[in-house]
C-alpha cells in the first residue's frame, strides 16, 4: 500500500512531471516515500505493542501539530506585505512592531489583528481551545 501512494503521488505531478525531475529523481523520490511510510507504520506498530503511550500515528499527528504551532509563533522568516517587512512569527512580529513602530497601541493592535500572517490573537484562541479540550 505504500509504495503503491508513493508512486500514485509521484506520477501524478505532486513533486513536478516525471519530465522536468527525470526518472532517476522520481524513482529516488518513490524510494524515499516508500522506506519513510514503511518507518512510520513500523514506528505504530511499535507504540502499539506497549513501548508507548498510544497509537503512533496520533502521537506524530499531535506533534507535527505542536511543531507548526511552534514554527508560526517562533518564525523568524520574513514576509512582505503592504509595502513593509515584518515576520512571520507572532510573538517576533510582536517585539519588532513594538519595537520598530512609534504607535506602540497600533503595533499591539496589528501584532493581535493582523490578517495576512499569524497573529497574537490566533495563538491565544489556539492555547485557549487546547486547555478547554484537556480540561473536557
Amino acid at each position: 500500500m505504500t509504495l503503491g501512494e508513493a508512486i500514485a503521488y509521484v506520477t501524478s505531478g505532486v513533486y513536478g512531471t516525471i519530465g522536468e525531475i527525470g526518472v532517476f529523481n522520481a524513482i529516488l523520490i518513490v524510494a524515499q516515500l516508500f522506506f519513510a511510510g514503511t518507518l512510520v507504520i513500523l514506528l505504530d506498530e511499535l507504540l502499539q505493542n506497549g513501548y508507548g503511550l498510544n497509537s503512533g500515528i496520533s502521537v506524530f499527528i499531535a506533534a507535527n501539530t505542536a511543531e507548526t504551532i511552534l514554527w508560526k509563533s517562533f518564525s523568524p522568516m520574513t514576509i512582505t506585505s503592504g509595502g513593509e517587512t515584518e515576520f512571520e512569527g507572532c510573538i517576533i512580529a510582536f517585539f519588532h512592531f513594538l519595537i520598530a513602530k512609534s504607535n506602540k497601541l497600533e503595533a499591539i493592535g496589528k501584532a493581535f489583528y493582523r490578517g495576512n500572517a499569524p497573529n497574537l490573537l490566533n495563538l491565544i484562541s489556539t492555547i485557549g481551545v487546547i486547555l478547554l479540550v484537556i480540561y473536557f
